[in-house]
């Protein structure tokens, strides 16, 4: 449990910060290509208003004094007419562009035209993987006047911005990742100790309170020599209820720490044979029907014990709420790909509509709507359904509860070793 929580901490930590980062340089990169399209659409204004000239002094009025005569050489612009009739493009001033640059854009010469007249006098067109914004004003009927200006030299601080924030997001992350783990343990030690001390103090409470229980089952023996009554028989009941829960509870603490089993390979399908044949007289006795179907040599990692454990408290819990001369069925199988193998335990539980099978692994959950039937067989401490999910949990496998058509379903799926 506890590396659990390092794991999920250093997990969360990461994700925290990725998140932080990655919408911060988002609103970084944004930011800096809405300047740079802004800065592109007031230097088109510059050239149109005056026919093709950039104008240093509006250049430093509009934008800024770092435009002087040697900054606005940086813009790569040309001008053209254009009748959107005809679709004709020509080009009145080149000199500050290369060639190529036009000829993709004169490729797209029926494009704009259509835009113009839709009256789209601005816009971003792109050919040949370079993106062009421009800007025209209307000379006459079906000709304008338009600017085109290339947004590659003004895109290029942005495009470095996102180099650098790719390698600054993921190299800091990494580091970051490095430092939580080494220092994850640190963090958590407070909630490391407090369990600890839980753990202890259930296993020590336990075995203290054997004792009480030895005694007073052996005084209920003794008055039961003398003379046997309904009291004497009630007291022996509740210590060997109370000596159950303990037990429970120990081997719970013990079932937490996954590190505790040791796993090795071994023989699903004899386990849950033995199991299941544990329980035919308990069955027969209640009237109930028992299926059994077993595939041989099912192997999966475990500790057979725990696994033993496991498969008598799905069964258990399957005999002990089925419905009166009800069915229980025990399937184990290998999946459909022969990946894994398949442990299904039901039972007949006719008023089982509604109920909320997720709770059913909670530690001491018990719902008398779903759970029983019968006030007499109101026996379970709501420990074991929870015990079950976490040895399934420590051998790596996956466990759910289900009801459909006055049948309760548990399913537990591990992985199997050939």
């Amino acid at each position: 449990m506890i590396k659990r929580i390092r794991r999920r901490f250093i997990w969360l930590a990461t994700l925290s910060l990725f998140l932080v980062m990655f919408f911060s340089f988002c609103s970084l990169i944004g930011i800096s290509l809405f300047e740079s399209s802004h800065e592109a659409d007031q230097v088109l204004s510059i050239i149109v208003k005056n026919n093709g000239r950039l104008d240093e002094v509006q250049a430093k009025k509009r934008l800024g004094d770092q435009y002087n005569k040697e900054g606005i050489f940086k813009y790569r612009y040309f001008t053209a007419n254009i009748n959107t009739k005809k679709q004709t493009l020509t080009v009145i001033d080149a000199d500050h562009i290369i060639g190529y640059s036009i000829n993709s854009v004169s490729s797209r010469k029926k494009q704009i035209s259509m835009r113009l007249s839709a009256g789209q006098l601005k816009g971003t067109i792109q050919s040949n993987g370079v993106r062009f914004r421009y800007l025209a004003k209307k000379i006459s009927a079906n000709k304008y006047y338009i600017c085109f200006i290339d947004l590659s030299p003004l895109m290029q601080s942005a495009l470095l911005l996102v180099r650098y924030a790719l390698i600054f997001t993921f190299g800091g992350i990494l580091v970051f990742v490095i430092i939580m783990a080494l220092l994850a343990d640190k963090a958590i030690q407070p909630i490391k100790d407090a369990y600890d001390k839980q753990r202890r103090f259930i296993t020590n409470a336990g075995h203290e309170l054997k004792t009480p229980l030895a005694v007073i089952s052996a005084n209920a023996e003794m008055e039961e020599l003398l003379g046997n009554d309904e009291w004497n028989e009630s007291t022996k009941e509740q210590v060997v209820r109370m000596t159950g829960l303990i037990n429970q509870l120990i081997t719970l603490t013990r079932m937490s720490e996954p590190e505790e089993l040791v796993l090795s390979k071994v023989n699903f399908s004899e386990i849950t044979k033995e199991s299941a044949d544990s329980f035919k007289s308990v069955l027969a006795k209640d009237n109930k029907k028992y299926v059994v179907s077993i595939d041989p040599d099912l192997y999966i990692n475990a500790e057979q014990s725990s696994l033993l454990e496991l498969v008598n408290i799905l069964i258990d819990n399957a005999q002990k709420y089925c419905d009166p001369e009800g069915e229980v069925m025990v399937v184990l199988a290998k999946s459909r790909l022969n990946q894994n193998a398949v442990l299904t335990v039901t039972n007949s539980y006719k008023n089982g509509a509604g109920i909320d099978t997720n709770r059913f692994f909670e530690r001491f959950y018990r719902e008398d709507e779903s759970h029983h039937y019968d006030q007499k067989q109101k026996n379970g401490f709501g420990i074991g359904l929870s015990m079950a999910q976490d040895l399934v949990a420590a051998f790596g496998g996956k466990i759910n509860a289900s009801w459909s058509d006055g049948v309760m379903n548990f399913t537990v799926t591990f992985k199997r070793v050939h």
